[in-house]
């Protein structure tokens, strides 16, 4: 069996939906944007009316915008919600390369899935 395809793009992180979905601006290349919602692939956070899924949402609106951000997805075609999985990797300025997906995870905002 073949596996899925993954590619990579610049995104521009539009909006924050809560702590495992965004809403992006993918760069295609050759001067093509589209925008889509985006699902952090493989995590699950706290649903947005708890205090728990607050705080998730703040973390990663916090880390997102902490540097050039690039997806990676997962596959493509959308998920049951209508959703593409992704992979979010933000470059600060200084640092390394951070996986925001295991971030988020490993901050415990979120539990793998």
């Amino acid at each position: 069996m073949r596996p899925e395809p993954d590619y990579t793009y610049r995104a521009t992180i539009l909006r924050v939906v809560d702590g495992d979905t965004c809403h992006v601006e993918i760069d295609l290349g050759l001067d093509v944007r589209v925008r889509t919602t985006l699902r952090l692939a493989g995590i699950n956070a706290p649903e947005l009316p708890t205090d728990a899924g607050k705080a998730a949402k703040v973390f990663l609106d916090t880390l997102l915008a902490s540097g050039e951000v690039l997806v990676r997805t997962v596959k493509d075609r959308r998920e049951k919600y209508g959703r593409y999985l992704g992979t979010l990797y933000v470059y600060p300025a200084e640092g390394p390369a951070l996986d925001a997906n295991a971030t988020m995870v490993s901050s415990g905002h979120a539990v793998a899935s």
